[in-house]
């Protein structure tokens, strides 16, 4: 035992064994000897046989037959014992001592039948004798190897009990055969110890297999409950086995359904042809993307897989459905509009490359909604997405399927005409223009936007898609400068009113960064007594190497290029810090437009120009036009109100050239109303402005708001407004507008200070 615990220690290093695998080994062993126990008792039972053959007819008989039936009881107990022991799972694993005392005693008797049959005998049974000794020796060692001490106490046994007889019997080859049997069982010895050492080997790398077994399984069971992916495995006839629960949720099947079911039947043709060929070279392959059908239904997975043993394969798999919609939705919305489902700018882009390379001519028109805005602000949002839909409808019936349509912005369609010259493509913008024109119902209300068209014509007016592109917008420009609801072709020159229009820009720019431009103020003068009552600030631009630019002009650009709010909030500063050195505590009023009042910097503007020039805020005057209102958000009606707890005087601008006047003087409460130059224009000639005008200031008298009217320019008007109680005058009767540095010569007098030669209109500018 000590021998084969070494051999143990030596094979496992100096660690040694630990007691469970001690304890493991032992049981081992035991059920190997347990289960080895019934071919000893058959070898006996043969022993037993053969000896009753040669000695029946001699004197030793009754001996050997004692024996015989001995052994076989023996043998039957023997056989009846191991089968209990192994048919018992849990059995107590009895102690190698009781193994080694048992084989001792079989030893001594296997030994002591053969020293008394080689005594008793003349030596003609000397070579069965030694036959049978050598055969018991054998084959004992080798059904008892797993206990090495056992096998060795019974050969030693059976050896010494043949050396025994031979010398009682007075043999002369004792000492030879001594000789032998101690080299035979030395060697056999030496046999079972190393049987023992590979036993034990094998015992502990069956073992450590196992434990890895069960660690991989874990691993896997962890894998797949804690993971979107699973395993599979199919035969080599590409059945599937061992369906884990996540792969059948993944399937949408029953386990017992997918079991056995052929994998490369559940694949698309076209995701199995390349895998079988993958599978049929036996190689390893790794995120490969397959199309599986099931119940109707596609669904995509990734595979991974090598070889298995068996000729099948194994590997993981993960559900990327979702991700592959995604990759498709991601794809389909980087060429097509989420809104209209109509290709979007880049499409076209490539659509026009492909046409440019066919060499054939085409058009290109722009299409632009005229009021689109308008809906979104007076409808909602909602509203507009619908009517763009309402309108990408119309626009597929005009052009159908021989053109290419595009939705390549906000309210922007464009459409390019395969083969067309400038009739034909004439002709379908005529078509679109009046499919545009007629009125669309949305939620029970009738819309009428319309919509302008550019068009440009390749080869001849270029062939490159943004060239093409940028004649067509230069096109649609004009169309919009020119009335809107029409179509313009492109020409030579609108190229130069482009460059005009980015040179006019960045003068604008740096005009404002230089501070190079000009507030103006005009006097408000008092009805009754002619005094003057307050300024209207006025921008003024010495455009340099130009002269003055006309305010509808750089106005206009700095709307539609964003440089309005820095520009409007430069006037802001200006005008207040101007105000505040003026010699009279007049007001100063300052005009905003939509896109200052949008802006959430401009409550800070003010209330800081203020406390930097100290000046009464209400002093302040901010005129907004009926356009504010038309865009009426909470946010306006917020600033609004914030700027009137300052003490600001809140007027309305431009009263009556707007929609739905009344309504917006019950959404406010505004300090003045201003009437519009155009009603004061014909006011002595026109008896219909008259009447309007009474009613406009009598409106104004009962919900207590001053009144103004603007653009006088004879003494006749002057008198007719004065007698309908207007509070007070602007206009080129009383002053043209004066540089700042004018007003604190300025002094108030009782007549006109000045009168223009030739009064005309001009357009008044505060920050529009």
């Amino acid at each position: 035992m000590r021998a084969l615990l070494a051999a143990m220690k030596a094979y496992l290093g100096p660690a040694g064994i630990l007691s469970g695998q001690a304890g493991a080994i032992h049981a081992a062993r035991h059920e190997h000897f347990q289960r080895l126990a019934p071919v000893a008792a058959v070898h006996g039972l043969l022993n037993a046989v053969v000896l009753t053959c040669a000695f029946w007819a001699e004197a030793a008989m009754p001996l050997v037959f004692v024996w015989s039936y001995s052994s076989a009881v023996v043998a039957f107990l023997r056989i009846r014992d191991s089968r209990r022991y192994l048919s018992q799972p849990n059995a107590p694993t009895p102690d190698g001592r009781r193994v080694v005392l048992h084989m001792t005693g079989e030893g001594l008797v296997w030994g002591a039948i053969i020293a008394a049959l080689l005594a008793s005998t003349d030596g003609r049974h000397d070579v069965v004798l030694g036959v049978l000794t050598a055969s018991v020796i054998c084959v004992g060692a080798f059904l008892h190897s797993s206990f090495p001490l056992a096998s060795l106490s019974f050969s030693v046994c059976v050896a010494a009990g043949a050396v025994l007889g031979l010398h009682l019997g007075d043999s002369p080859q004792t000492i030879g055969a001594a000789a032998i049997l101690g080299g035979y069982v030395l060697a056999l010895h030496r046999f079972t110890m190393v049987n023992a050492g590979n036993f034990v080997r094998r015992h502990l790398d069956s073992a450590a297999l196992e434990d890895s077994r069960r660690t991989i399984g874990l691993l896997l069971h962890d894998f797949e409950a804690h993971s979107a992916d699973w395993l599979w495995r199919i035969d080599d006839s590409g059945r599937l086995g061992q369906v884990s629960p996540r792969f059948a949720e993944a399937a949408g099947l029953p386990q017992e359904s997918l079991e056995g079911a052929n994998f490369h039947a559940m694949l698309t043709p076209a995701s199995a042809a390349p895998l079988l060929e993958i599978m049929l070279e036996r190689r390893s392959f790794r995120d490969v993307i397959v199309e599986v059908t099931i119940a109707g239904r596609s669904i995509w997975w990734s595979l991974s897989g090598q070889a298995a043993a068996d000729g099948g394969y194994r590997g993981v798999a993960s559900d990327i459905t979702r991700s592959r919609d995604a990759e498709a939705r991601i794809a389909y919305f980087t060429q097509f509009d989420g809104l209209t489902d109509l290709p979007n700018r880049a499409m076209l882009i490539r659509q026009l490359e492909t046409a440019r390379d066919g060499g054939e001519p085409f058009a290109l028109l722009c299409i632009d909604l005229d009021n689109f805005k308008a809906i979104n602000d007076t409808l909602g949002h909602p509203a507009g997405d619908a009517y763009l839909k309402t309108v990408a409808g119309l626009l597929r019936d005009c052009v159908g399927h021989d053109a290419f349509l595009a939705r390549t912005g906000g309210d922007e369609f464009a459409v390019l005409q395969h083969g067309a010259d400038r009739e034909s493509a004439g002709d379908l913008s005529d078509l679109i223009v009046d499919a545009l024109l007629a009125p669309a119902f949305l939620n029970g209300k009738e819309i009428l936007a319309g919509g302008s068209i550019g068009i440009a014509l390749a080869p001849e007016n270029g062939a490159e898609p943004s060239a093409l592109m940028k004649h067509a917008e230069l096109a649609l420009y004009r169309a919009k400068d020119e009335g809107r609801g029409c179509i313009r072709f492109f020409e030579t020159g609108m190229d130069v009113d482009a460059i005009r229009r980015a040179e006019l820009e960045g003068d604008l720019r740096n005009a404002l960064v230089n501070d190079t431009m000009d507030v103006y103020f005009q006097p408000l003068v008092h009805a009754q007594t002619l005094e003057i009552s307050g300024y209207e600030t006025l921008l003024r631009w010495n455009r340099h190497g130009h002269g003055l630019v006309s305010p509808a002009e750089f106005i206009c650009c700095a709307e539609e290029t964003g440089i309005i709010v820095p520009l409007g909030e430069w006037v802001i500063r200006k005008a207040i810090a101007e105000a505040a050195t003026w010699r009279d505590a007049v007001s100063v009023a300052i005009n905003l437009s939509p896109t200052q009042m949008k802006n959430p910097s401009l409550i800070a503007t003010v209330v800081n120009a203020l406390a930097a020039s100290q000046l009464d805020p209400g002093r302040l005057e901010i005129e907004i036009t009926e356009s504010v209102l038309m865009q009426e958000t909470s946010h306006t009606l917020r600033t609004l109100h914030a700027l009137k707890d300052l003490g600001v005087k809140i007027a309305l601008d431009d009263f009556g050239t707007g929609y739905s006047s009344l309504s917006y003087l019950r959404a406010f409460p505004f300090d003045k109303i201003k009437i519009d130059q155009s009603f004061v224009r014909d006011i002595d000639t026109s008896f219909e402005n008259q009447a309007i005008v009474r009613a406009v200031m009598s409106l104004a008298r009962d919900l207590g708001m001053r009144i103004t009217a603007e653009g006088v320019e004879n003494q006749r008007q002057a008198d007719i407004l004065v007698q309908a109680g207007c509070d007070d005058l602007q206009g080129y009767l009383y002053s043209r507008p004066a540089p700042a540095h004018a007003i604190a010569k300025a002094e108030p007098a009782g007549a006109p200070p000045m009168r223009a030669a030739a009064p005309r209109r001009l357009l008044r500018v505060g920050l529009v």
